[in-house]
Parts: C-alpha cells; sequence; structure tokens
C-alpha cells in the first residue's frame, strides 16, 4: 500500500525509516535526523515543493521515495527527480514506488525521470552508489546497498551518467608532486591564493559568484547559483567549514578572481559515532580528530584551465591539510565525462574510488 506523506506522523515515518533498514550496516552513517526532520518539513508539508510517498505492509514501511518537477538544462524541458529512495530488497516494493511516481507524471505530463539527486538542488549530483560499498561514505555524499541498482533496472531504469569520487592520500608523494605544478605554474602567472576572510565575506562571496558564473559549462548542464544562495549556503553551513579549506584565486594585478575550491572536514567520522542524534559537544571533541577531507567544489575560469591552477591552489589546501592532521583526502563527486578535473585530479595522485549513477527512464504518455 502506497501513502502519501501529508501529517508530522508520516512524515517521521518517512525520515526514520531508513534507521531500521540500515541499523546492521557498519558503513552507513545517519544524517542528524532532527535536521532532515525540519528540513523535509518545509519543502513536503508547507511549501510542497516535493510528494514524498511510502511503501507499508501490514502498518510497516518497507520503502520510500520523493520526488519533483523541474527544468532540466541537458534535457532543455521539464522532468521528474527523483530522491530518497531507499528500500528493502524487495522488486515489488519497487515497482509500488514507482508505479505512483509514473502515475502521477502521466497526470503533469513529463516523460522522463531522473535520479537519485540531492534534494532542493536537483543540478547537485550524487546518484545511487555502484562501486566502493567497503567505504564509509564521506560529507555530503551517499551509501545504499548493493541491490538498489540491480532493483531499479530490473524496474526498467537505465544507466543516464555516471559520477565518480577520487581519493588522495595528503602524503609526501602527493606534495611533492603538487609543488611540481605549483612551481610550473608559478613561473608564468602572477596569482595570489586567498583563504576564505569571513571579515570581508561579502566580497568573497562575489568573487565566487563570479567564477561560477564564469566557469560553468555544457559539460556540467549548471547555472551559477545565485549570491544569495551563496550566502545562506556560507551561513548553514559555517559550523563545518575551515576558512583555511575554501580557496580563492586571484590575479595580483588586476584582483580579478580565476578560480576556487571548497574543501570541508569529514564530519561524517564525528556523525558515524552520534548515530544521527546533534550532540554540540561531541562535534567540538570530535573535530579535532577528524583525519580526511572532502572537496565539494573546484571551479576554474576558462583563461586558467589547462594551466596548473588548479594544482596550485590545491597545494595551497593540502599544506593546510597536513597543518591540522588530516591524512585522506577524497575529492567532490564529478560527472564521468568531465576530463578536465578528473584527469587534473590523477595527475597528482588521485584515484577513482566509488562510482555512483545517475538512473534515467522514459515514459510512455
Amino acid at each position: 500500500m502506497i501513502r502519501e506523506v501529508k501529517t508530522k506522523k508520516d512524515l517521521k515515518a518517512f525520515v526514520y525509516f531508513i534507521k531500521d533498514l540500515y541499523k546492521t550496516e557498519e558503513h552507513y552513517v545517519f544524517p542528524i535526523f532532527y535536521v532532515l526532520k525540519k528540513e523535509l518539513k518545509q519543502e513536503i508539508l508547507v511549501q510542497e515543493n516535493y510528494k514524498a510517498i511510502l511503501s507499508l505492509k501490514n502498518g510497516v514501511v518497507n520503502g520510500r521515495l520523493m520526488f519533483t518537477y523541474s527544468e532540466s538544462k541537458k534535457k532543455g524541458k521539464e522532468i521528474c527527480y527523483f530522491s530518497f529512495f531507499d528500500t528493502i530488497n524487495d522488486k515489488l516494493v519497487v515497482k509500488e514506488l514507482f508505479d505512483y511516481m509514473e502515475e502521477d507524471m502521466k497526470k503533469n505530463k513529463i516523460d522522463y525521470c531522473e535520479g537519485t539527486y540531492t534534494p532542493y538542488d536537483q543540478e547537485t549530483r550524487r546518484g545511487v552508489l555502484v562501486s566502493g560499498f567497503d567505504i564509509d561514505p564521506t560529507l555530503f555524499t551517499s551509501y545504499n546497498y548493493e541491490y538498489y541498482g540491480t532493483l531499479l533496472e530490473e524496474y526498467g531504469f537505465y544507466k543516464a551518467i555516471d559520477t565518480v569520487s577520487l581519493n588522495a592520500d595528503v602524503n609526501a608523494k602527493s606534495k611533492k608532486r603538487l609543488n611540481t605544478f605549483s612551481k610550473y605554474f608559478n613561473r608564468s602567472h602572477d596569482v595570489r591564493v586567498d583563504s576564505l576572510n569571513y571579515k570581508q565575506i561579502e566580497k568573497d562571496l562575489e568573487d565566487v559568484h563570479l567564477i561560477f558564473e564564469e566557469a560553468t559549462n555544457e559539460v556540467i548542464y549548471q547555472d551559477a547559483p545565485s549570491i544569495d544562495i551563496l550566502r545562506e549556503a556560507a551561513l548553514n553551513m559555517k559550523m563545518f567549514i575551515n576558512p583555511n579549506l575554501i580557496k580563492i584565486a586571484r590575479e595580483n594585478k588586476t584582483n580579478k578572481p580565476v578560480g576556487f575550491c571548497v574543501v570541508f572536514p569529514d564530519f561524517n567520522q564525528v556523525f558515524k559515532k552520534t548515530k544521527g542524534k546533534l550532540k554540540p559537544i561531541a562535534l567540538l571533541r570530535g573535530k579535532k580528530k577528524i583525519t580526511k577531507a572532502r572537496g565539494t567544489l573546484q571551479y576554474i575560469t576558462s583563461d586558467y584551465q589547462n594551466t596548473g591552477l588548479i594544482g596550485h591552489i590545491f597545494k595551497c589546501i593540502f599544506d593546510e591539510l597536513e597543518a591540522i592532521g588530516i591524512t585522506d583526502f577524497e575529492a567532490g563527486t564529478m560527472m564521468e565525462d568531465n576530463d578536465k578535473p578528473i584527469t587534473a585530479f590523477k595527475k597528482f595522485g588521485g584515484e577513482i574510488i566509488k562510482v555512483y549513477r545517475i538512473f534515467g527512464k522514459d515514459i510512455k504518455l
């Protein structure tokens, strides 16, 4: 039986379903349930931007799904994006969930769906994990059972595109390679690399926005976020931010911003121990013991691509990582056909460790 989430009780069941589903999975890291419930209440019950559904049998939740409709820059039309797909290993549950979604798509004359995506931002690519199940998920990444991909394919989904995560050790070998890139870049370019400065946060956000606008391209199919979205993100994420791990590159002569990288300490190492509970003291204590970092954004303006600037920025970041005891670095998920950042990262020791799949399906209206 399908039940659409319409009440606070339904929402609670939707949010906490994974607590039972993943209670024995050693690699799973639970979200902060209080924060998640608050966010989803706003999106599902208040603003009704998303529809959320539960698959139940004898009153027990066996699966969940959330979806919305939005314009796709890549497809050039409105499509259905789905997220929060979680299920027991049962193809009948999957059929029940997606049959309901497809009926809703037909009512809205939508003929294509794609997922999974991070909610609230359909251009943030996550996907269903299809490789790398022996590794804990890092901050802002997902994890799922191996059977998810098989169940989706059995229902009729196909690969739309893969995204990949790359990993590199923060050690003498990687730093030596980065130093080489940095020296090569500095021979012919007069560019400095600054850390995020909260005392001039508006200026820094404006520069990041300029880089976004100039660097977004046809490969990533993504519009630059507004300055308001960047400002809100900087405020909401402040507790996770180490300003020295957010770098902005600027020309010395013109002060023109030409690139930036955003790296976060991997707070999932702390969240894994708090098991979905918000414990400020544990966060403060655990912060000092984090040994891994995750890059989430890296953008270079077109006139500085293929110059070695990305290596120069990461040289500065790796110096900071070493100083705070970080020994492991995971780059943010990149689309498999976005060759430039993947190639650049491999050159200084990175290797693909996880693959996430965006699944697509065409619907006959």
